[in-house]
């Protein structure tokens, strides 16, 4: 048995050792890629140009609706926030990082938009909310990868995962390339700045950490969970701030297009890597950050339930708190696995940390300086 172990260790070290080199910071996702082409990679919508600016976002991957595929990213990367129509050209890679940057180059369109979700924004004192920031574009046939395969992750599952707390996640965007991070607050509340003044509030959102898990050009990643093989999706990234990351749970996005991952299903080997690679990833991440000698704990979902329903008793009292910017739920100071609610805040000066309550039926909250958060 302990033979077996050491050669499933070896094995998975000579997996995992090319996947790390070959892993990039962003430089290659944002080139003019041969078709078929991958995803995790630059692309946009061929007319997001505006005022001399041309812009840029992340095509994050690919979904299936009555046998046909489309790509995935944020309605502000594909459909120009609210103003594109159907038929309208996507291209890879965006417009920002074509050769000359902002031209028309219809010989790298790789999809056509197709549908997206209406962002709602905040008008004369009523803020409306939101579930996603989503859009999706009809694959043009042979010009992109039709498994799906996503830059330094690969093919992807096509069964998703539910977020949780402390869940360790990965992404693959156009501006940081690969990168990790951790979930610390789900079911979260957020009012999301879009430029131009305009801002929309969403709801049930995922927050994750660091904030350097995404930057500007990187909505519209797709979050898959941190392991190396057929890692399922958890949610479609949009926002963000220099301390925090937000994605839409995946569930909410595919229900909103009817539709669903394209990937493969898990085999027995996969399964056995996915388990393995995750418990090794789990002990590197632990030595390298020189954390406590035992693994995060997992929040009970029955607690996390129950706090969240404290949360939205709540919820709207504290978001007309001026500088607060989100509610969530996270995970305690004090006491290991147990749920607490956050408040997200601009600036948490000594005046609004008066402000902001200590707890809310029982339930510790903690205060989270986040600056404001921007559509990325």
């Amino acid at each position: 048995m302990k033979k077996n172990i050491k050669f499933a260790i070896a094995v998975i070290g000579l997996i995992l050792s090319p996947l790390t080199i070959l892993a990039d910071n962003g430089p290659a996702h944002r080139v003019d890629q041969t078709f078929p082409i991958q995803l995790g990679t630059s692309g946009g919508n061929i007319n997001d140009i505006s005022k001399g600016f041309c812009y840029g976002g992340t095509l994050g991957a690919l979904v299936e609706r009555n046998g046909i595929q489309f790509i995935l990213s944020n309605n502000h990367v594909l459909a120009r926030t609210n103003t594109a129509k159907a038929g309208e050209s996507i291209i890879q890679p965006g417009l920002i990082d074509q050769s000359p940057t902002c031209a028309k180059d219809t010989s790298d369109v790789v999809a056509q938009l197709s549908d997206f979700i209406s962002i709602r924004f905040k008008t004369k004192g009523t803020m409306p909310a939101n579930n996603v920031d989503a859009a999706i574009g009809q694959v043009t046939p042979d010009k992109v990868a039709p498994t799906g395969s996503i830059l330094d992750i690969g093919i992807i599952s096509s069964s998703i995962a539910d977020p949780a707390l402390n869940m360790a996640v990965k992404k693959s965007g156009r501006t940081t390339g690969l990168t990790q991070g951790t979930i610390s607050a789900v079911n979260a509340t957020v009012d999301v700045s879009y430029g131009s003044g305009k801002t929309a509030r969403f709801i049930n959102q995922i927050i994750v950490k660091p904030g350097s898990f995404i930057a500007g050009g990187d909505s519209g990643s797709l979050m898959v969970e941190d392991v190396a093989v057929t890692p399922k999706a958890v949610g479609l990234l949009f926002a963000g701030s220099s301390s925090i990351a937000i994605a839409n749970p995946i569930q909410a996005v595919l229900n909103a297009f009817g539709a669903t991952m394209v990937g493969e299903g898990p085999s027995a080997q996969t399964k056995f890597l996915d388990n393995a690679l995750a418990w090794l990833t789990s002990i590197w991440r632990v030595r390298e950050t020189h954390a406590a000698q035992q693994l995060p704990e997992q929040a009970d979902p029955a607690a996390v339930a129950a706090v969240t329903k404290v949360k939205e008793r709540h919820e709207g009292r504290l978001m007309n708190i001026p500088g607060v910017v989100g509610v969530g739920v996270g995970l305690s100071e004090r006491v290991i696995g147990r749920p607490a609610i956050e408040i997200y805040v601009k600036e948490a000066t000594p005046q609004l940390k008066r402000t902001l309550p200590i707890s809310l039926d029982g339930v510790e909250v903690k205060v989270v300086e986040t600056g404001e958060i921007f559509a990325y």
